[in-house]
């Protein structure tokens, strides 16, 4: 069976009378859903079982002359600030969510879209870590 669209399976809870919220799913970036009340991603909910057996990416060490981008996807700066930390472990993850829609997106178009948040968000990213 062909795998359905992200949004023909958010269509098919609307049409069981779940309701989108407004919170996005941090995995996949869609919104999330309250149906029956529980609250969860619809689209990783259907496509777990995919998901589950597909290999995992080898681990990313960065090289000792590591681009930039290399060294903001490193762990977070020991010296910043709780509030700093924090940020930068948000824009960690929306990078990390990013390249994930980019690896599933078919379309060009938002593929590259998706790659120049990413770099946006990984220039963001080092800047704080210079503060």
């Amino acid at each position: 069976m062909p795998e359905r669209k992200d949004d023909e399976i958010m269509a098919e809870y609307l049409l069981k009378g779940g309701k989108m919220l407004e919170k996005a799913c941090p995995t996949c970036g869609c919104p999330l859903f309250e149906y029956k009340k529980k609250t969860f991603c619809v689209v990783c909910a259907e496509k777990k079982p995919v998901l589950e057996t597909a290999p995992l990416p080898p681990a990313i060490t960065p090289a000792k002359n590591a681009s930039p981008v290399a060294e903001a996807a490193s762990p977070v700066h020991p010296s910043l600030t709780p509030e700093a930390e924090m940020l930068s472990r948000e824009l960690s993850g929306t990078i990390a969510v990013l390249c994930q829609r980019i690896k599933n997106d078919g379309d060009p178009d938002n593929c590259l879209a998706f790659m120049d948040a990413v770099k946006i968000g990984t220039e963001a990213l080092l800047n704080l870590r210079q503060l």
